[in-house]
């Protein structure tokens, strides 16, 4: 018999944690971080987690035998599969026995690596990955794939399809076991710049005739329908309208809307300012070739923040693109020819930049929620009004609205639907309920049969 253990995305968004068992093989899909619970406990810098037992004993990490560093017992788990490289589908694993095999995309690999070497404040023993004085430490066991490859872990045989989601590398998987095929659909949309890629799955999916279906439904409310492409037509117009600074503010992970930036700035004759983090990211993502931009572009200027240090993975940066570095005394000088990308976290560099009159924000994200942080809007307001700087926003989703997530149902056709990564799970039942199938809001740590 197989198996299904939720023990997190129920009833929440993130956090996702799927435990799927099939006679001797037991492999994890995801296993992020829930960042709404933390909160419940935790006032970062203040007080966090230090250790997996602090997170065991409030119930954030299930209690899976042999599966934590400092459990000295033989791991029950064969491998976790990420489907993309987003925090609350990757992060707690940095809890997890390094020798536990990860499974994700090449792309996925590289941008989960190169946000961890640029981050800070996890304890040397929890960090994923980490730059030394000589080189670059990776301790866990990364196994990678492209579309069109299958793994075979013991009695299941894995078959990931790349889709379109609001970062590179993401990945759903059609999983073959002794009890038939299951289908994990991780965070995806239909209305991307690849969306071709998603519509692929679903026929994929569709000719696997799966037993189940794990789909995820962050967008069964307030759902944005906007498309990239109409993303791009809107702030081109704000930008055109603005005289002097423009700045911005999106996720991190989010390439496609920094390209999308770079691409309004270099039509109204301006540079895109990136963050060093940006950079870093644009530049080890070069390993895979992907298609961004080039960062010694003469328009592209890379913002380096007043600070005292410098880490190796900025100077890094800082030492191959010299010439493209500005800091904010440089935005300052050329305010009507800059689109800069600026977060809550950057609020301090206006002291230097000191926006001029005329100056806009555009928010680029949704509001208040992150998949990555939860964006304290009040302060972020705060700083605006200070600055004298009117917000817009203008926003594409990374998920699938409610008409796209019933298609993919319809169109995929399992006998049970398990619905997942959803604050609203019964109104999604319910909205789904005339599709010939099974709709099952699973409880968390509850086990279900698939077969």
């Amino acid at each position: 018999m197989v198996k299904l253990t939720f023990h997190g995305g129920v009833g929440e968004i993130g956090g996702n944690k799927i435990l799927l068992e099939d006679e001797n093989t037991s492999i994890l899909l995801d296993f992020g971080k829930n960042f709404e619970k933390e909160r419940r406990y935790y006032d970062e810098p203040y007080i966090k987690p230090r250790e997996e037992k602090h997170l065991i004993y409030l119930g954030l990490l299930p209690k899976i035998e042999g599966l934590y560093k400092k459990d000295e017992r033989e791991p029950s788990i064969d491998a976790i599969l990420f489907t993309h490289p987003h925090a609350d589908h990757v992060d707690y694993v940095r809890y997890v026995k390094d020798s536990i095999p990860l499974y994700c995309g090449e792309t996925a690999k590289t941008m989960i690596l190169a946000k961890e070497m640029s981050a800070s404040g996890h304890l040397k023993e929890y960090k994923i990955a980490r730059m030394t004085r000589d080189s670059v430490d990776v301790p866990k066991t990364f196994k990678t794939f492209r579309t069109g490859d299958k793994k075979r872990l013991g009695s299941i045989e894995i078959e990931p399809i790349h889709v379109d989601h609001s970062t590179p590398g993401a990945y759903a998987y059609i999983l073959h076991t002794s009890g038939g095929t299951i289908v994990y659909t991780g965070d995806f949309r239909l209305h991307g710049p690849r969306a071709e890629m998603s519509r692929e799955f679903v026929e994929k999916a569709k000719e696997a005739s799966p037993e189940a279906l794990i789909i995820e439904g962050t967008n069964i409310v307030d759902a944005k329908t906007a498309t990239e492409k109409e993303v791009k037509e809107k702030i081109s117009r704000i930008v055109s309208d603005a005289p002097r600074l423009v700045l911005a503010g999106f996720s991190l992970n989010d390439i496609d809307r920094l390209k999308t930036f770079y691409e309004v700035a270099k039509k109204n004759g301006r540079k895109l300012a990136m963050s060093m983090k940006q950079a870093y990211i644009v530049y080890r993502l070069r390993e895979e070739s992907f298609p961004i931009f080039r960062l010694n572009d003469p328009n592209i200027l890379i913002f380096q923040r007043e600070k005292r240090t410098t880490y190796k993975w900025e100077k890094e940066v800082i030492d191959n693109f010299s010439d493209n570095v500005a800091t904010g005394r440089d935005i300052n000088a050329m305010q009507g020819e800059v689109l800069l990308a600026a977060s809550f976290y950057d609020m301090n560099e206006m002291v230097e930049i000191l926006p001029e009159s005329g100056s806009i924000y555009i928010l680029s994200q949704s509001e208040p929620f992150n998949e990555e942080m939860e964006i304290n809007h009040e302060k972020m307001l705060n700083w605006l009004e200070r600055c004298g700087l009117p917000l817009y926003q203008v926003h594409a989703s990374g998920h699938a609205d409610p008409h796209q997530l019933k298609w993919a149902i319809s169109e995929i056709g399992a006998k049970k639907v398990f619905t997942i990564h959803t604050e609203r799970p019964r109104l999604m039942a319910r909205y789904m309920s005339d599709l010939d199938t099974e709709i099952i809001s699973p409880t968390e740590g509850e086990m279900y049969a698939v077969e």
